[in-house]
């Protein structure tokens, strides 16, 4: 008796932490790539028979990312991947340069030298990717650069919030292509932000990443003038 007691115990247990984690991880990079397409539906049954995995820990995972702002759950209906169009993304590049200008003025007045150090060999990793014209290693390393940015912060509401705007950012981005010259135009911002940071100027920091972020919705917004698309009127960044 004791031996079955335990077996329905072991069978209604809940998914251990580190493995909704990693299944939360897979079901994200899937998203982000888009292996799962905007707009689509989540076929849990599917999915958890293709990462392996069991449907409790499938169902955390993806009200985890739910609540990161990837996946959206509507009633009656099932869980889908959120749909971002210009416009909203254009709202989210202006909280996203909000929540950059604190995060600037923070890591300026609390940034270790251990921090700086880990900060400047990001940062000169990206000036090689730079000079090479690598942009999937600049790619790479600069989601670093800002990860980093977020943490020396030391605030980790600030964190979350950024995170949740910079996925629902990516939704809309992926298929965006930034050529060598818009990512030397990026690195030479990124250095305007060190900078600030090294010599402690908290306000200058502050200005110099809220001016990159809004660089950075500039040149979404002359990458899809490029390809002949419409943009709204008075919604350019300045």
């Amino acid at each position: 008796m004791s031996e079955i007691v335990g077996q329905n115990e072991e069978q209604k247990a809940p998914p251990s932490g580190r493995l909704v984690e990693a299944v939360r991880q897979r079901i994200e990079k899937m998203v982000l790539t888009g292996v799962i397409a905007a707009g689509e539906r989540i076929n849990e049954l599917q999915l958890a028979q293709q990462l392996d995995v069991s449907r409790g820990s499938l169902r955390e995972a993806l009200r985890s990312l739910e609540h990161a702002g990837l996946l959206v759950a509507i009633l009656n209906r099932g869980v889908f991947v959120k749909k971002v169009g210009l416009a909203d993304a254009l709202h989210l590049y202006d909280v996203r340069a909000g929540l950059a200008r604190v995060t600037g003025r923070l890591v300026a007045q609390h940034v270790s030298r251990q921090q700086l150090a880990r900060l400047r060999a990001t940062f000169e990793r990206m000036d090689e990717a730079a000079a090479a014209d690598d942009i999937a290693g600049f790619y790479e390393d600069n989601l670093s650069f800002h990860a980093q940015l977020l943490e020396y912060a030391g605030n980790p509401r600030l964190v979350a919030l950024s995170e949740t705007v910079r996925n629902e950012l990516q939704l809309y981005l992926r298929d965006a292509v930034v050529g060598p010259a818009r990512l030397r135009q990026s690195q030479a911002e990124h250095r305007l932000v060190l900078e600030a940071i090294l010599a402690g100027n908290a306000e200058g920091a502050a200005a110099a990443f809220e001016a990159h972020i809004l660089a950075g919705k500039q040149r979404m917004l002359d990458y899809l003038g490029g390809r002949g698309e419409s943009l709204p009127s008075g919604r350019l960044a300045p």
